[in-house]
């Protein structure tokens, strides 16, 4: 308990706030990776499990790449969320030992908040978009029209291409969030 308390304090006796405040963002970090998980494991069980209402025929697999990568989402989620709390913690853990500055500035919290957001928003429009993007390949019953040059393949690779962006979007804004929380110092 002494060396948790000397961690704590810096060489004047006074807690370190920032260090403090940084260690606490890393927890909330584990947290919601944990809170995110059965969430995200539920709502990609469901997109996996879908099918078409016009025709039972369309489903998942229906897309190119579509499954693969949506399989392995919630991993890649909670790796995420455990690697933002590692790299947080280091940071804050650094921080309090005095070997680096940083800021918890409102424009770094809302960056890391909108990594939670996009993977949110992602749940939520996914199934709406794979409805959508049925019909375009139901196409009341003529299927895609191959006429258009190139456009059966992009419209199979739209549902991946969708899933892709909103991880990707998340991942960008995460680490711009953290790398924001750094501060000059370093």
């Amino acid at each position: 308990m002494r060396k948790l308390w000397a961690l704590l304090k810096d060489d004047s006796g006074a807690v370190n706030i920032q260090g403090t405040i940084i260690l606490g963002i890393a927890m909330i970090f584990l947290s919601i990776g944990f809170i995110f998980l059965p969430i995200t494991t539920d709502a990609t069980g469901d997109l996996l499990d879908y099918a078409y209402s016009g025709n039972a025929s369309i489903t998942d697999a229906t897309y190119t790449g579509y499954t693969a990568v949506l399989g392995i989402t919630p991993l890649l989620i909670l790796v995420g969320f455990l690697v933002a709390a590692v790299i947080t913690g280091m940071m804050g853990v650094k921080v309090m030992k005095g070997g680096a500055n940083a800021t918890t500035n409102p424009g770094s919290l809302i960056l890391v908040g909108l990594a939670i957001v996009f993977i949110g928003v992602g749940l939520i429009i996914e199934p709406v978009a794979l409805d959508g993007i049925s019909s375009v390949v139901h196409g009341g019953g003529s299927g895609i029209s191959s006429s258009f040059t190139g456009y059966e393949s992009i419209v199979l690779m739209s549902p991946m291409l969708i899933h892709l962006g909103f991880l990707v979007a998340s991942v960008i804004s995460g680490f711009f969030g953290i790398r924001m929380m750094r501060g000059s110092g370093e």
